[in-house]
């Protein structure tokens, strides 16, 4: 933990100005640094490894006891890398269907940069909600961390017994995935310019991989289960 935590302190100092410029103008930032800069890909690396590193220190209290804390970071780190690669696959796979000329290395730098801020914000939600939950039932908290769902009794007592508290959550989660859209529909045009393709093939590329990225992500989600016994991992 010490080692990783060196790493982002000094990391943060090139990180957190150009996390600012990604927010502030996304589409002019992020189309600059993919055609600008000579070493794109490394770079590009670097602001994702940052944003990992800073997810992990974020959620690690959620470690249970006894868990080795460099295999837990390995692991988290392997598979958010394959997660990137897999996403710019599908995503210049459903541009070469409408003629899109881009390539894969600025395909997926752009994809470094426009999905890192959404895994920031989904890492913060996800603890925010478990901190609501927790206030009403612990236990329920722990079994919504590491299922990503409630059945239709856990989910009517919840509102029965705290309905502020499931309001909160209801609220909460509904917000994250609305700025998550958006900002997808914001940033896509950054993917359009380097694929050259019209407003039309855009669109339906934007679909396309919306509907692939869910169905790979539940694949995941499924398999992660089945090999840790029906449950996922603390922290993600």
């Amino acid at each position: 933990m010490k080692d990783l935590i060196e790493f982002i302190l000094k990391g943060l100092t090139r990180y957190v100005p150009l996390l600012v410029s990604i927010i502030a103008t996304p589409k002019r930032t992020i189309s600059k640094l993919i055609t600008s800069e000579a070493d794109n890909l490394s770079n590009a690396m670097f602001f994702a490894g940052i944003t990992i590193a800073l997810a992990f220190v974020f959620q690690s209290p959620l470690l249970p006891d006894g868990k080795d804390i460099v295999t837990v970071a390995g692991s988290l780190l392997v598979l958010k890398i394959i997660a990137y690669l897999t996403f710019a696959g599908l995503m210049l796979l459903a541009f070469r269907l409408v003629g899109g000329k881009g390539n894969y290395i600025t395909t997926l730098c752009a994809c470094l940069y426009i999905t890192s801020p959404v895994y920031l914000l989904q890492v913060f939600t996800h603890v925010v909600c478990l901190g609501l939950v927790s206030t009403h039932d612990p236990e329920l908290a722990t079994i919504w961390n590491l299922h990503l769902s409630l059945n239709e009794h856990q989910i009517q007592e919840l509102f029965r017994l705290s309905p502020g508290v499931a309001i909160a959550f209801t609220v909460t989660l509904l917000l994250q995935n609305l700025i998550i859209i958006i900002w997808f529909l914001i940033c896509w045009g950054v993917y359009r310019n380097i694929h050259q393709v019209s407003l039309i093939k855009s669109v339906c590329v934007y679909l396309i991989t919306t509907v692939l990225w869910y169905s790979y992500w539940w694949l995941t989600v499924l398999a992660m289960k089945g090999l840790h016994g029906g449950a996922l991992s603390p922290i993600g």
